[in-house]
């Protein structure tokens, strides 16, 4: 990847994919990393461990819903009211509704990084496991997550979650310059 100046904006947008140019071990490490830490915050929510799912965020991170769950807002700022909306909405599903939660999110691309911030992009399915032993299908939709690296630790910065739907991707072409995909 190139290196970014003081006069341009975000980092540059990851070459094609499938492309091998950018894959040397500080990357592949990197993505790992923001891989792990997507599939942790479906992993901690779903488990009801609110503890752990907060340590995911910064201290001053945005999560915002396109649009948003009835009865929820449509955007909650700080970790800690990140936390207490997750937990508030899980306690929904699980006491009011007798069901519990399953985040499946899969296509995890990495679409920008650079040393300390990066995008990334998910798919989300939602199912449903019912007290009464069957299962329902929930919501669909994507994040966008923007994510900060403090030392050797990723954290969600900025997630927004498209319920409908989904966002257009800028995509790097074969010649280098940026145009939607």
């Amino acid at each position: 990847m190139t290196p970014t100046t003081a006069t341009t904006t975000p980092a540059p947008l990851l070459p094609v994919p499938g492309s091998t140019e950018h894959l040397d071990a500080a990357f592949l490490a990197d993505r790992a990393a923001i891989q792990d830490l997507v599939a942790a915050y479906s992993l901690y929510y779903d488990s009801g461990d609110f503890d752990a799912l907060g340590d995911l965020f910064t201290e001053d991170a945005r999560f915002t819903f396109t649009p948003a769950p009835e009865g929820f807002p449509p955007s909650v700022a700080t970790r800690e009211r990140i936390v207490l909306a997750m937990a508030a909405l899980y306690r929904h599903h699980t006491q009011t509704r007798g069901a519990h939660q399953r985040h499946l999110t899969s296509n995890t691309v990495v679409t920008r990084l650079d040393g300390t911030t990066a995008e990334a992009r998910s798919l989300l399915s939602i199912c449903f496991a019912l007290d009464d032993g069957t299962h329902e299908i929930g919501r669909s939709g994507s994040y966008v997550d923007l994510l900060e690296k403090d030392g050797q630790r990723w954290r969600i910065a900025s997630r927004h979650l498209w319920l409908r739907d989904l966002p257009r991707i800028t995509a790097t072409t074969p010649d280098g310059s940026e145009g939607q995909a």
